[in-house]
């Protein structure tokens, strides 16, 4: 992807993005007023005693799938890099790559956030900006690529979860008086908006083919990578996807009677639904809509659940990353040898 500066000033970019951080503030708002509408009733010394519920080797192994999700994150640098034929030690590579995505998760704006760590660390190891920005675009891409393809394979194959989340939602928007379209109520609907997302999916893999293709809007390129790239992408974030899935499985009550691959989908859609908004890390929009997945799980407990999700995923490895982040600066600036 090529990328002219004036493009970044031009007026019509800067009103885009104002509009987009004001619808932004206004999602994050609305979901928060509709969860606490939903939540309100509930104490926090019952969230508390929820979360004391949760055994700890469920945490404990919840742990664990967090650490391996993060280390499946490093695939798509690592790819991308690849791709680049840019040789760098895995080490360096898992190092950018983990504390981009842990600093990007929490802070969102990932074009600023974890694209700025990544245009900071690769760059110390001698990698031009313009090969960083095509990193950058490469795994945006991929993820792009593989939710996408996760969801249109949820809304095909399990429109129901779409149509009961739609429909909690619509119970307790309709205090504030916000209606959601029938359409979305409908499973036929739903799975015939899946069936043409993977046709979306399926005829950009043939187009792009063997060698890629590039698009170039007003200055901007858009360079769309070979088709193999694009599935070994999808399969990466399917992985990486379905890990997160499970670390919220594990911490869910045993006795709830509720599947993975029920919770897979819960997550897949709550989780679009969240990068749609906009807002930091999907705060409120998330925990919404997995409320609204979930509606036969006991709300405290489903709520403390979040909670400890959003510690284990979010936070632990936010601060983390906080530390290698500085603690690497202060290695470059004091500590290296000349």
């Amino acid at each position: 992807m090529s990328i002219n500066l004036k493009n970044l000033l031009n007026p019509k970019v800067v009103l885009l993005r104002g509009t987009l951080f004001l619808l932004a503030l206004f999602i994050f708002l609305l979901a928060i007023k509709t969860l606490y509408t939903i939540t309100h009733t509930i104490k926090l010394s019952d969230v508390l005693a929820a979360i004391e519920q949760i055994p700890n080797v469920d945490i404990f192994l919840a742990l664990l799938v967090v650490a391996f999700g993060y280390l499946v994150l490093t695939l798509y640098d690592t790819l991308a890099l690849r791709h680049m034929h840019i040789e760098l030690p895995f080490k360096k590579v898992a190092f950018t790559s983990f504390t981009a995505y842990a600093i990007g998760h929490t802070i969102g704006l990932a074009i600023l956030s974890a694209s700025g760590v990544r245009f900071r660390m690769y760059g110390v190891n001698k990698v031009k900006a313009e090969s960083i920005a095509n990193v950058v675009w490469l795994v945006s891409m991929a993820f792009t690529f593989g939710i996408t393809t996760l969801v249109a394979l949820s809304l095909t194959l399990h429109p129901e979860a779409t149509v009961t989340m739609m429909g909690q939602l619509d119970m307790q928007l309709s205090e504030l008086s916000i209606d959601i379209p029938n359409l979305l109520h409908n499973a036929s609907v739903i799975r015939g908006l899946g069936i043409s997302l993977l046709a979306i999916v399926a005829g950009l893999l043939v187009w792009s083919g063997s060698q890629g293709r590039h698009i170039q809007i007003r200055g901007w390129r858009f360079d769309l990578p070979p088709a193999v790239m694009i599935i070994k992408q999808i399969i990466i974030s399917i992985i990486d996807l379905a890990s997160v899935a499970f670390v919220l499985y594990l911490l869910l009550p045993h006795d709830a009677g509720i599947g993975y691959f029920t919770v897979f989908a819960a997550f897949v859609q709550s989780m679009i639904l969240a990068i749609l908004s906009h807002v930091p890390g999907g705060l409120g929009v998330f925990e919404l809509t997995m409320m609204a997945s979930l509606p036969t799980v006991d709300k405290t407990y489903l709520l403390a659940v979040l909670l400890v999700f959003r510690l284990l995923y979010y936070l632990l490895p936010f601060f983390l990353a906080l530390v290698f982040f500085f603690g690497h600066e202060i290695w470059l600036r004091w500590l290296r040898k000349p």
